[in-house]
C-alpha cells in the first residue's frame, strides 16, 4: 500500500521526484497526478507497510493530536506524514540514510504553503546518538520497525525514554514464538545491494521473545499500556510485537 497525498505535483516537482533514487522510496507515494519510483524490494515492503498502518494508525490517531512527535527510523517519512495528517503540532523524523531523509524532505516540501498542516522536518542521524542530537523531549515517540536492526535495543530504549514525555508507540520484529524471557543473537546478511541499509547500523541483531522485549521496555523506564500482534496465522511472515507504552520513571 502506498502513502496517498491529495496534492498535485508541478512539472518541476515531478522532475525532482524522478531524480531521487528508487532505493530511497521505502514507502511509495501516490499524488493526484504522479506516482513515486518503486523500491526494488517493494513487494515485501508494501505488505509490511499495509499491516503496520493497520496496527499503528489507531494509536497514532488517538495520541498525537496537538502533540510534538519524534519519528525514529523514519525511512522516507510515511509515518511522520501520518502523524502530521492526524493533527500533530510538530513532527521530526530521524533516519540513518541520507537518501531516504532527502526523499522525506522532498515530500515535506510539497506541503509548504498548502493547507493548515505543518510539514515534518527530517534529520540524518544515528539512534545511538539521540542524546546528542536532541536536547528537549517530545510528547510522543514513534519507533516503528527499527529496534530489531540494532545490536543493543536496551541501550537505545533508554535513550528513547529520555526523549519521551507522554507516550511511546513501538513496533518491533524478529519476535520469537516461545514463551518466557530469552533471546538469541543472529549475524545478519548484508542486503545493501537490494536497497536496504540497516546493515550499516550493525552486523548482528537480537531476536527476542515478547517477555524479553517487555523487560527491555521496563528496564528503560516504560510501562506497557496496550499491546498487539498480527493475527496468529500471519506471525510466521510477520513476527511482530507492537506496544503503546508510557514512562514510569525519570529519565536515566
Amino acid at each position: 500500500m502506498s502513502l496517498k497525498l491529495d496534492f498535485e505535483l508541478t512539472p518541476d516537482e515531478q522532475t525532482d521526484m524522478a531524480n531521487i533514487p528508487a532505493e530511497a522510496w521505502f514507502t511509495q507515494v501516490r499524488f493526484r497526478n504522479a506516482i513515486s519510483p518503486r523500491h526494488p524490494e517493494a513487494n515485501a515492503l508494501d505488505a509490511n507497510h499495509e499491516l503496520k498502518r493497520k496496527l499503528m494508525l489507531p494509536w497514532i490517531a488517538a495520541h498525537v493530536k496537538g502533540k510534538t512527535v519524534l519519528d525514529l527510523f523514519c525511512a522516507n517519512g510515511s509515518f511522520s506524514f501520518e502523524a502530521m495528517l492526524a493533527g500533530a503540532k510538530e513532527v521530526v523524523g530521524i533516519e540513518f540514510s541520507s537518501d531516504r531523509a532527502r526523499c522525506a524532505q522532498f515530500i515535506a516540501s510539497i506541503f509548504a504553503g498548502k493547507g493548515a498542516y505543518r510539514p515534518p522536518t527530517f534529520v540524518v542521524g544515528d539512534v545511538y546518538e539521540l542524546s546528542r542530537i536532541f536536547q528537549e523531549p517530545f510528547d510522543v515517540v514513534l519507533a516503528l520497525g527499527g529496534l530489531y536492526h540494532v545490536p543493543d535495543p536496551p541501550y537505545v530504549l533508554t535513550q528513547i525514554r529520555a526523549l519521551t514525555r507522554e507516550r511511546l508507540i513501538v513496533q518491533t520484529s524478529s519476535v520469537l514464538s516461545s514463551r518466557g524471557n530469552w533471546a538469541k543473537f543472529i549475524v545478519r546478511h548484508d542486503r545493501r545491494g537490494n536497497g536496504l541499509t540497516s546493515i550499516i547500523g550493525g552486523r548482528g541483531a537480537w531476536y527476542y521473545t515478547v517477555g524479553c522485549f517487555e523487560n527491555m521496555l521496563q528496564h528503560a523506564g516504560f510501562k506497557t499500556v496496550e499491546s498487539c500482534r498480527p493475527p496468529f496465522f500471519m506471525r510466521r511472515r510477520f513476527p511482530w510485537y507492537c506496544a503503546l507504552a508510557e514512562p514510569t520513571t525519570a529519565p536515566r
